[in-house]
């Protein structure tokens, strides 16, 4: 399955966003309003600039959300871990599990398409395997398909 199918289907395709002038208890407010895990970072004309996560915020603000910027503590756009809207899921689970990272956003031709998370693969992994089983279960009831 291709990555855009895959945004497609999520139940929300919205994506949150923040100024990088903003601080990271704003930050906090949106990730507990949206009930989101990240957030994209813009600046002023809203071009892309990164990407910050609860993680960012709970292990770089040393106890100071309320004055740290979240331009101090996201991970800027040239360190970016990202994804192709060409590529497929096992492309995505193989990225998250070997960077360990929790939040892949969809970029074609350098515009954001989405952001899924390592939830949104593991659902589609789930509903692929149950499936699968599915139809193995029926091919082993009645192999040749005949209908008595």
């Amino acid at each position: 399955m291709k990555l855009t199918e895959l945004l497609k289907n999520k139940q929300s395709n919205e994506t949150f966003k923040i100024d990088v002038n903003s601080t990271a208890k704003e930050a906090v407010k949106l990730f507990s309003e949206y009930i989101v895990g990240s957030l994209v970072v813009t600046d002023d004309s809203s071009k892309l600039q990164g990407i910050v996560t609860e993680r960012d915020v709970l292990y770089k603000c040393d106890g100071h959300p309320e004055t740290m910027k979240i331009a101090d503590i996201m991970t800027h756009k040239e360190d970016l871990i990202i994804a192709t809207k060409d590529e497929n899921l096992s492309y995505a689970m193989d990225v998250m599990i070997n960077k360990r990272v929790r939040h892949l956003p969809v970029i074609d031709d350098g515009k954001l398409l989405g952001i899924l998370s390592i939830g949104d693969i593991l659902k589609q992994v789930l509903e692929q395997s149950e499936s699968e089983v599915k139809e193995l279960r029926e091919y082993i009831k009645n192999p040749y398909g005949i209908n008595i």
